[in-house]
């Protein structure tokens, strides 16, 4: 059931969005602009991004360890913020013991930012680098192409990452333009404040207006209208790009909630729907819904399809089977639609607070009939363009928003003669409740690797989401490695859809093998086109515990270098584990003032405790465009050199808060049941031991110190020591044990796949457990 909202305007004109939220295990905050990159001055292209950046460096009450950037790192806050064309946001999440003080620095954070000229100069090269990364990234890049079929807005085409040459040398300047920029929006008339979390209205009422009277009353400045979205004559775009193929089909549409129900149709995966045809079809494996730009005045709305093959032939037989769904969706009832609706809030209301303000105010946000009727009048072909992404595009080089990017306006066929008539199966519940349970989370799984896991979830799709649309739940998620299946209903259900399940996997059909194959290839191509630590983190779960070898290579795009080092628990002990959470902590904001903030050495600096494939420990990452992999190993392990050190630091007052913190973790459930089963289940897999608040209580400085110190026996060898991840001009070497080994090897041969001899290793009914 989704938290109502409850909305209230304080004394300075400041509105304000309520969500109590009595199952939360978190609080989260989020302060939404209404203003964004279509807003910088044109003599500073990206200053509204960089604006994003540059105030988490400090303000006038929070500086130094206090600032909410390294405060958060030390508290276990998460943290994030993006700006879109019309629209910025700052958000995090915290617990709720400590959500007072969070919600204290954001706030200082935008109402009084410092805008010091050093926190811009280092935030200048931070984006810098994140430029050059984005233009090897597949999705940015499809995205900026789309601009070229819109002759409206404007301020579309622009360029607004950001980057060196576009911010220029003069600092004081640049100072001064987002010194403006705060003056012009940052005014209680373009200010919303999110709060969702267990405490009660008038708790978060109180937290409200104690913080939000920081902010200036609305000062009347409106910045012009946005242009409202219009079409180019031109709307056939190839581009040529690495990777599978994509054809992606766009129309400009009114915001409304009914996009919510729309992206749950287009991705319903029981049998007979659009997703199962096309896919039994061998036309597309996959569907993804998404708001490339969005404004008040209108959205643009994405519907991207994965292509099996990138033939003239496939995409027309695509479109027209598409085209006849979207026929088909104008003569569902009202019950069909309410059905769907229950499923995406079902969806909606799995997510954490966080995403869930994030999905309010930035993107799809909770599903409801509202607006259908208008939508479908907008889902026509002359109202559509269309993107066609694949390796063999012949293209001539075209700016768009800042990329050159190789693109062809050549229309082609897009009717196939071809394809029969299909008559789409749209569900209703039987019982009117999409989500109905019996309370219980039943939870299995295995070790598998992510071809296995491909082949798992080809063979589980349609079943998962008949279930869903029978009332109950059936999950299927490949994390840290395992393959997990978790189930909700009745326990007569529960046994017999566990038996179909099983029976899939143990003998995968053709069809599954098939498709399962073609989407690990999809998953190694996007692989290799993510951002080099994306890759390497999706690496990790498998390099740990599935290969004999010392030494890997992974393929990544850009140029940047990155550099995983995963330090496993010295001892399986809860002592230990208590321990290593603690350091990590510690840790945390230590190893980001150093690399990001002081070295300043490129746009991934991390340090955290991390599990994963049956292990915990602590995980370092770094990514740069100007260090090679040797000198940011170095980096790590000069860090490493000193911890014993800066343990030695640690006030008896400092640990006793850490401890506390660790304390209120473990009173801490997540709110979805689905996950809380899942965190059980695999701290019961890996044989983790129990936190408790003895096993806390008992950390000090000797424990903390003998974390860092190597043991013979405390685990297996082939997990013993570092391990360590390492991207070097798009190759990626990997070592285990006690020192890291750098060699450059050529790339390995292509993967043999899953053996269809062999079933997937899914365990017997009675390894379920339950939660």
């Amino acid at each position: 059931m989704l938290a109502d909202v409850q909305s209230l305007t304080l004394a300075n004109g400041l509105r304000v969005n309520i969500l109590h939220d009595p199952q939360a295990s978190r609080a989260a905050a989020l302060i939404h602009l209404n203003a964004g990159s279509h807003h910088e001055p044109p003599e500073f292209p990206g200053l509204a991004h960089l604006f994003e950046h540059v105030v988490f460096a400090g303000s006038r009450e929070f500086q130094g360890d206090e600032r909410l950037m390294t405060w958060a790192q030390a508290e276990g806050a998460k943290l994030n913020a993006t700006t879109h064309a019309n629209a910025m946001a700052w958000f995090f999440d915290m617990t709720p013991a400590k959500f007072e003080a969070g919600l204290a620095r954001m706030v200082d954070m935008l109402a009084q930012p410092l805008l010091a000229e050093d926190a811009v100069r280092q935030e200048v090269s931070v984006i810098d680098a994140e430029y050059n990364m984005l233009t090897g990234h597949t999705d940015s890049l499809c995205d900026a192409a789309l601009s070229l079929a819109f002759s409206a807005p404007a301020r579309l085409h622009d360029f607004h990452v950001g980057n060196r040459i576009s911010f220029g040398e003069d600092i004081p300047a640049l100072q001064q333009a987002l010194a403006r920029y705060h003056q012009q929006f940052f005014t209680t008339d373009h200010l919303t404040l999110w709060l969702q979390g267990p405490q009660s209205f008038t708790e978060l009422t109180a937290l409200a207006e104690r913080y939000g009277h920081v902010f200036a009353k609305g000062r009347s400045f409106q910045p012009s209208a946005d242009q409202p979205l219009t079409l180019q004559h031109k709307r056939y775009l190839q581009l040529r790009l690495e990777g599978s193929p994509r054809l992606r089909f766009s129309f400009p549409v009114t915001p409304c909630p009914a996009l919510t129900l729309l992206r749950q149709l287009l991705t319903d995966e029981a049998p007979d729907s659009l997703l199962d045809t096309l896919r039994a079809q061998a036309l597309a494996d996959d569907v993804r819904v998404s708001l490339p730009y969005a404004s008040g005045s209108g959205d643009i709305l994405s519907i991207e399809f994965l292509v099996c093959e990138a033939t003239s032939a496939i995409r027309a037989r695509i479109e027209t089977t598409f085209r006849q769904w979207l026929q088909q969706i104008r003569d569902l009832s009202a019950e069909h639609l309410q059905h769907y609706v229950a499923l995406a809030q079902r969806d909606f209301s799995r997510l954490t607070p966080l995403d869930q303000l994030r999905f309010r105010t930035l993107d799809f946000p909770p599903a409801a009939q509202n607006g259908w009727q208008n939508l479908l009048s907008e889902l026509h072909p002359q109202n559509m363009t269309r993107l066609w992404i694949a390796p063999d595009v012949q293209g001539q080089n075209t700016p768009a928003q800042g990329f050159c990017l190789p693109v062809s306006f050549a229309e082609w066929k897009i009717i196939s003669d071809n394809v029969t008539n299909s008559s789409f199966t749209f569900h209703l519940s039987s019982s009117g409740i999409a989500h109905k349970t019996d309370g219980k989370v039943h939870t299995t799984g295995a070790l598998l690797t992510l071809h296995q896991a491909c082949i798992a979830r080809a063979c589980l799709r349609a079943l998962c989401a008949k279930s869903a649309h029978e009332g109950h739940s059936l999950v299927f998620t490949h994390v840290q490695g395992n393959g997990l299946l978790q189930l909700s209903g009745p326990q007569e259900w529960v046994t017999r859809t566990l038996s179909t399940a099983l029976a899939l996997l143990r003998s995968p059909s053709v069809i599954a093998l098939t498709q399962g194959g073609r989407l690990f290839e999809q998953e190694q191509r996007k692989s290799e086109s993510e951002i080099a630590i994306r890759t390497l983190l999706a690496k990790l779960p498998e390099v740990i515990s599935g290969s004999s070898e010392k030494l890997h290579e992974f393929i990544t795009a850009g140029d940047d270098t990155a550099v995983l080092v995963f330090r496993p628990l010295t001892e399986n002990t809860a002592v230990c584990l208590a321990a290593t959470q603690i350091l990590a902590s510690f840790l945390e904001p230590l190893f980001f003032q150093q690399y990001r903030v002081e070295k300043n050495i490129g746009y991934v600096v991390s340090c955290r405790f991390h599990q994963t494939a049956r292990q915990a420990g602590i995980l370092f990452a770094l990514q740069s465009p100007a260090f090679d992999a040797e000198t940011l190993l170095g980096f790590i392990d000069a860090f490493i050199a000193k911890v014993p050190a800066m343990i030695h630091s640690i006030t008896p007052q400092a640990l006793e808060e850490k401890r506390a913190a660790l304390r209120e973790s473990l009173r801490v459930r997540p709110a979805d049941r689905l996950e809380a089963a899942r965190q059980q289940w695999l701290r019961e897999f890996a044989i983790a031991p129990e936190l408790n608040e003895e096993s806390v209580a008992a950390i000090t400085t000797e424990q903390l110190l003998a974390c860092v110190q190597e043991s013979d026996n405390s685990l297996p060898c082939e997990a013993e020591g570092w391990g360590g991840l390492l991207q070097k001009n798009q190759e990626v070497d990997v070592c285990f044990g006690h020192r890291f080994v750098l060699k450059t090897y050529s790339p390995p041969a292509p993967s043999q796949g899953h053996d269809p001899g062999h079933p997937i290793p899914m365990p017997e009914t009675r390894g379920m457990k339950r939660g």
